[in-house]
């Protein structure tokens, strides 16, 4: 996993990483149709090459222009945003409290990171990382509207772990991995004798934290319509075969917390409830345990497998050294102790490469997600379609609050993590073009009955006639 300098390998950099261009000619091939696909599709389709091409291209294929690295993902990026100058596409109304949040964060952490550093090479790799960042959600922001269009994106998204569960499979029976086509590593991770799966992603947590991630979103896609229960059926196996062919404990873990996320549907009206409930397990567990409550992750890797020790050891050192990196980050953590420089969590990775600020707005991206999945659920109770996806789109926010205990997306994963947040930004659309009708009527209504008590006396004559003229 990467270290805490940047959450991003080498090759992920615009100043730095390979030192010359790496691309298969089926990647360059792919990524190609999805250029021209994505400049002259419509709007609600542009998207669509952009999440495939996006998820499926490995961060291995490279431009090298100079000093500068572009990426698959910053391709496919930079192509939209032409694209959107081109096409003039507007922003879906004003932007929201959720959008300022993001934004805030990306730029926070790229400020800290390069205050941290204080050398060039750190604002160009910053640079890198808001192009990759804040250019996919925005791009996403743009072309995502509406509902149809949410639903269009997971039925995206569907296809992409159907094309990559099977190859994760045959790679976790055969230890060939068939991405290497598109550019990923031949060689299959292993750890402990065993066969990690990674597919197009740069590490076998990152691909089955993804799977897992998603599952929400293809389990309401199966109630849906009949149209998606094929592709959902698929899909939810896919999502299933990824953690497994993973062998990761993390993504195992995500899984349970989509599962569980999605089995508190009927609590929905009492999640109040339930967060009180959790803070107060939680101060009694740190009350029976002799060791901070943190810990559990360690005696949850004895049952899972996995490096729950070395997670629980991260947290508590990031916690003791607190007046270390609180005010931009560190580069100290290599002198915590034994593998203290791998930071394979989200959260603390925050914290080191950007300081208190840089942390606390990356929380508050996920509180405000929750907060409008929240609001959106209340309102939407009378439509139970919307609800659903609504509670989905929420389930699957808290499985990626519970992955970044044990996971930093570095790769092509951060488009499948901003597309959520995308999804998200648009919840409050749902139940709005749902009750524009509703409101309608309600107005034109005391315009009419004037009229109905003027010809006929009063509203109820106005309907026993209607009902005799029947």
């Amino acid at each position: 996993m990467p270290n805490y300098r940047s959450d991003l390998p080498s090759n992920y950099y615009f100043g730095g990483g390979d030192d010359a261009t790496s691309a298969t000619p089926l990647a360059v091939l792919v990524l190609f149709a999805a250029i021209v696909l994505i400049l002259v599709l419509p709007r609600k389709y542009a998207y669509v090459p952009f999440l495939v091409a996006g998820l499926l291209l490995p961060l291995h294929v490279v431009l090298l222009i100079g000093s500068l690295h572009f990426n698959a993902t910053r391709i496919l990026v930079i192509t939209g945003w032409v694209r959107l100058l081109v096409c003039g596409n507007r922003f879906p109304g004003r932007l929201q409290t959720i959008d300022k949040v993001v934004l805030g964060s990306a730029f926070c952490s790229a400020v800290m990171y390069s205050l941290l550093w204080r050398d060039f090479g750190a604002v160009i790799n910053r640079m890198g990382f808001l192009v990759t960042t804040m250019g996919t959600y925005f791009l996403l922001r743009f072309l995502v509207w509406g509902q149809k269009d949410v639903v269009r994106v997971i039925e995206s998204l569907a296809v992409v772990v159907v094309v990559i569960a099977p190859c994760m499979a045959y790679e976790h029976s055969s230890a060939y991995n068939a991405f290497w086509l598109l550019g990923a590593p031949e060689i299959t991770n292993l750890r402990d004798g065993q066969i990690r799966a990674q597919g197009p992603f740069g590490h076998p947590i990152v691909a089955g934290t993804v799977g897992a991630v998603l599952l929400p979103l293809f389990a309401w896609l199966f109630f849906h319509g009949r149209r998606t229960r094929l592709l959902a059926a698929a899909a939810v196996i896919a999502s299933t075969l990824m953690v497994l062919a993973s062998r990761s404990s993390t993504p195992v873990l995500t899984y349970a917390a989509t599962v569980l996320a999605l089995a508190m549907w009927p609590l929905r009206k009492s999640l109040r409830w339930v967060r009180w409930g959790v803070v107060t397990l939680l101060l009694l567990l740190q009350l029976s345990m002799s060791s901070p409550v943190w810990f559990v992750m360690n005696r949850a890797s004895g049952v899972m497998g996995g490096s729950g020790w070395h997670r629980a050891m991260l947290v508590d050192n990031f916690v003791r050294h607190f007046f270390q990196w609180w005010l931009v980050g560190t580069r100290a953590n290599p002198n915590w102790g034994w593998s203290m420089w791998d930071v394979d969590n989200a959260y603390v990775g925050a914290g080191l490469s950007g300081g208190l600020l840089s942390f606390v707005l990356f929380i508050a991206v996920l509180v405000y997600g929750f907060k409008v999945i929240g609001h959106a659920r209340k309102r939407a109770e009378k439509y139970p379609r919307e609800q659903g996806l609504i509670w989905v789109l929420g389930a699957a926010l808290f499985a990626n609050a519970v992955a970044f205990f044990g996971i930093v997306y570095f790769d092509q994963a951060v488009v499948a993590w901003y597309a959520l947040l995308a999804m998200i930004a648009v919840v409050p659309t749902f139940v709005a073009t749902r009750r524009r009708p509703e409101l309608q009527l309600r107005t034109a209504l005391p315009q009419i009955e004037p009229k109905m008590s003027a010809t006929h006396g009063t509203p109820n004559s106005y309907s026993m006639n209607s009902e005799g003229s029947r």
